[in-house]
């Protein structure tokens, strides 16, 4: 029984481990979804797509950490991070309060990094 619990304990820290905040690292502007998908694994949730009518597209994948990285790991891992695509290539990529469209700008619905990260 000991056993069983050292095991699953050991497992659920290597799992955390493999957070979105130790992979994210590996991104690079430019990138492919497939490359973002050996890099990152598959997203948790696509949290927005749009056509233009010009024929581009836009896109928004979502990271989240494990739930029991959250506990076990300081703010540092606890990071949802979100990975914007243009036309199929990395154009943004950062935690959620670093996004903010504009629908006045036409094809470029984010703006800018900003450092006014919202408070966790």
């Amino acid at each position: 029984m000991k056993r069983a619990i050292f095991c699953l304990a050991g497992l659920v820290l290597l799992a955390g481990c493999t957070t979105p905040s130790s992979r994210i690292v590996g991104m690079s502007l430019g990138m492919s979804p497939d490359d973002v998908l050996g890099v990152m694994g598959s997203p948790f949730a696509v949290r927005a797509a749009k056509m233009y009518e010009g024929g581009g597209s836009a896109e928004v994948w979502e990271y989240i950490p494990p739930v029991f990285s959250r506990a076990a790991f300081s703010d540092k891992y606890d990071k949802t991070y979100w990975v914007f695509f243009e036309d199929g290539k990395v154009v943004q990529w950062g935690e959620p309060g670093d996004f903010s469209g504009d629908s006045t700008t036409g094809n470029v619905p984010v703006k800018d990094y900003t450092d006014k990260k919202r408070a966790r």
